[in-house]
């Protein structure tokens, strides 16, 4: 059975975000690259620049456009009385049923860029891993939390 439940649609903002962000580290890496390539080799082929160039567009396309459709398409999760379905992944799908005594730690984590956007994640450790539920509103984020460690302790 498919988990019901999906992140935040401000996630794939939030995704977004963190990839311009990427790219433009990036861009400012390439026009070093560029500036240092015309100063000391200009005898050598102005095409080697444009394979940062076309790597820096792919980057782009994926992280503004697939890896956040895909995310927020693909990732669900689904919390019952004795265990949480979380189903995540872009091009790996991956399902995982975590039972509710085997949680040891519930953790609220939020970045500066999900503040912003009133996000935050909840990370559920075990003694086999970790495993996040993603994008989530910061109250509802609250809620499950609490009532996860409320049924972990009983």
């Amino acid at each position: 059975m498919l988990p019901r439940y999906r992140m935040d649609k401000k996630g794939m903002v939030v995704e977004r975000i963190g990839s311009l962000i990427t790219i433009s580290i990036l861009i400012i890496i390439l026009i070093v690259m560029a500036v240092i390539f015309n100063l000391w080799w200009t005898t050598a082929s102005k095409w080697f620049l444009l394979i940062p160039v076309v790597l820096i567009l792919v980057i782009a396309i994926y992280g503004l456009i697939i890896q956040p459709y895909y995310m927020y398409r693909n990732f669900r999760y689904e919390i019952n009385d004795d265990e949480i379905n979380i189903k995540s992944g872009i091009f790996m799908i991956r399902e995982t049923t975590i039972p509710m005594g085997r949680i040891q730690n519930v953790d609220l984590y939020e970045g500066f860029i999900m503040r912003k956007f009133n996000l935050a994640n909840i990370t559920l450790s075990t003694a086999g891993g970790n495993r996040t539920i993603q994008y989530l509103n910061k109250d509802k984020a609250n809620r499950i939390k609490h009532a996860i460690q409320n049924r972990i302790e009983k």
